[in-house]
């Protein structure tokens, strides 16, 4: 019997927590438990306490009633000190075309996270957009084609290796190993797609508590994606100052949105909706329209959220759920559920959509940046 896996999205808020059992012909997972657990303070500082957020994890581990040993989790986040780079990289292959095979694949995308990486920073995703080579161009798996040359352009994300050590740091706390980092929003396109038919062209904004992601994605790939510093936790926080109130009732306000009594809440949140809309419609820009419009996270709980964005944009919007959660009477519940439903999916089902490519230890990219320092000035 294979052992249970533990999957874990660690918020600014909460921690969502999904135990499941694979099956044993590759082809899923049963959930054998969940749990949504909120950390005891609010802060505007993600992970600000590794052990608090590691206690936590503790609390959502005994909510899901599993009582199997569990040893590794599968984690996601999404931290505010995300940075977003396009890269393009190449290699030789030989003097006659070659068939490219998965090391070479694999050197490509080496080649673009040492343009992407600064020392103190590692990859939290990787998505290839296409490769090309002598005749082909755009491919999203070259392997077997030949060619002299292979370029490839890929979407890299990045994180301070901090973020690394304190996700890490509360993990352990919790008495499990990261058995593999990812970012949530492809986590969520997995936790969709498998029972729902992905439109081609999908517009997803994550709401989170202190950050809001939202990406293009075509095909299953994000071929975009933009990092905004708002959410949840700081429309509640600007309420309370201004307003002079307590953060609860911030919250509250904050979440009951258009139907709020207060006409000052009101006016704050469609001036944040007026900057928010600027930064998305820049992104949309000289691209095809959406089909669809996948809302997700805390701040799509604000009431009428989902309904602006179809208004602003002419798309479409729903807010995401994983038709595994969709059962479930609490909405929160959900919503919160489906990155966690999603990895569960992604590994379960040996997608092969997990495209996070090796990091060097941090002495060995250390040791070739200083190569090129010195190969280019002495």
């Amino acid at each position: 019997m294979q052992p249970p896996l533990v999957a874990l999205d660690i918020g600014s808020t909460k921690i969502a927590c999904a135990v499941g059992l694979p099956n044993e012909q590759g082809s899923g997972f049963e959930l054998m438990g969940s749990s949504l657990v909120a950390y005891p303070l609010q802060s505007e500082t993600w992970l600000s306490d590794p052990l608090l957020v590691g206690r936590t994890i503790e609390q959502a581990l005994e909510a899901t009633a599993v009582g199997m040993p569990m040893r590794s989790a599968l984690v996601a986040v999404s931290p505010p000190s995300l940075a977003v780079e396009r890269v393009r990289a190449a290699i030789g292959l030989g003097d006659e075309p070659t068939a490219v095979r998965a090391r070479d694949v694999d050197r490509v995308t080496n080649s673009a996270l040492y343009q992407a990486l600064a020392i103190d920073r590692e990859a939290l995703w990787v998505e290839p957009l296409g490769f090309s080579g002598n005749g082909f161009e755009g491919i999203r798996d070259p392997r077997g084609l030949s060619a002299t040359r292979l370029s490839g352009d890929f979407l890299i994300l990045t994180m301070p290796l901090a973020v690394r050590h304190s996700v890490t740091q509360a993990v352990e706390a919790a008495g499990l190993d990261v058995g593999q980092l990812s970012f949530t929003l492809p986590t969520l396109l997995a936790a969709m797609g498998n029972e729902t038919e992905i439109p081609r062209h999908v517009l997803m904004i994550d709401v989170g508590g202190l950050t809001i992601e939202s990406a293009v994605c075509v095909e299953g790939l994000m071929q975009s994606l933009t990092c905004i510093p708002w959410g949840g936790t700081r429309l509640a926080s600007l309420i309370a100052q201004r307003l002079g109130v307590t953060l609860p009732q911030a919250i509250t306000w904050s979440l009951e949105g258009n139907s709020c009594p207060q006409p000052q809440v009101q006016s704050l949140i469609a001036q944040q909706r007026q900057a928010l809309s600027e930064v998305i419609r820049g992104m949309l820009k000289d691209r095809p329209k959406p089909e669809a419009a996948w809302i997700t996270g805390r701040g799509a709980l604000i009431d009428g959220f989902v309904e602006w964005v179809e208004l602003a944009f002419g798309i479409p919007a729903t807010l995401c759920r994983s038709p595994r959660t969709s059962r479930l009477v609490d909405l929160p519940r959900q919503v919160a559920l489906g990155p966690v439903v999603g990895m569960l999916e992604r590994v379960t089902r040996k997608s092969d959509s997990v495209r996070l490519g090796p990091t060097a230890p941090f002495l060995n990219r250390l040791i070739e940046k200083t190569r090129s320092v010195l190969t280019e000035y002495f």
